[in-house]
């Protein structure tokens, strides 16, 4: 196991977020954990999103390990729920350590994915470095709820997503508000339905 790994995990058992935040958000070795640490001001900006949108809980869709929504619930308050797909190599030996219990899936989405969605009428669906927008466009089908919150890349940034945090949202779902983090050109835009 990689050192940054090592260290990560020991401040998760702490469970002191805000030392992983400040000290590996410039880490070169960062995306062994996280594609983005955003501030502890954004995390309050994701937590005033959901009180003025009425939101109780997240849904994240592709939360790997589920370090950041592990650190949204500890600076929030929020619940989070974590899906990913194959759960064979979640399982091995080989894969990093979960922060969340993870909700595993097919591709294809298994029934009780598909009823959680359709059970989410006071919870935001949220997808970080996502880069599938077929699956994207599945989930947000299959999704009751009216708050949708994008994490990744803007212009400039040479990194691609799908989807993208602005951009590839259909037209049902209007901006609520949007902050960048830091002044890493990556974004956390949040959504609601029209």
């Amino acid at each position: 196991m990689e050192e940054i790994v090592e260290e990560v995990t020991e401040l998760y058992k702490q469970g002191d977020w805000k030392t992983i935040v400040k000290k590996f958000r410039t880490h070169p070795n960062r995306n062994k954990v996280l594609w983005v640490f955003p501030t502890e001001e954004n995390f309050k900006f994701i937590g005033n999103c959901m009180v003025k949108l009425h939101c109780e809980a997240i849904v994240s869709v592709g939360c790997g390990s589920g370090l950041l929504e592990w650190m949204i619930t500890e600076a929030t308050g929020y619940p989070i729920s974590g899906i990913e797909v194959d759960g064979a190599w979640w399982h091995c030996k080989y894969a990093p350590p979960t922060f969340i219990p993870l909700l595993l899936t097919n591709q294809k989405l298994d029934k009780e994915i598909v009823t959680l969605l359709g059970n989410c009428h006071r919870t935001a669906l949220l997808f970080c470095y996502f880069n599938n927008g077929p699956a994207f466009k599945e989930y947000l089908d299959k999704f009751s709820g009216n708050v949708l919150i994008i994490i990744g890349p803007g212009d400039g940034k040479s990194v691609h997503t799908d989807p993208r945090p602005f951009g590839d949202v259909p037209d049902q779902w209007i901006l609520h508000e949007s902050q960048e983090v830091e002044s890493t050109k990556d974004y956390i835009a949040v959504y609601y339905r029209k």
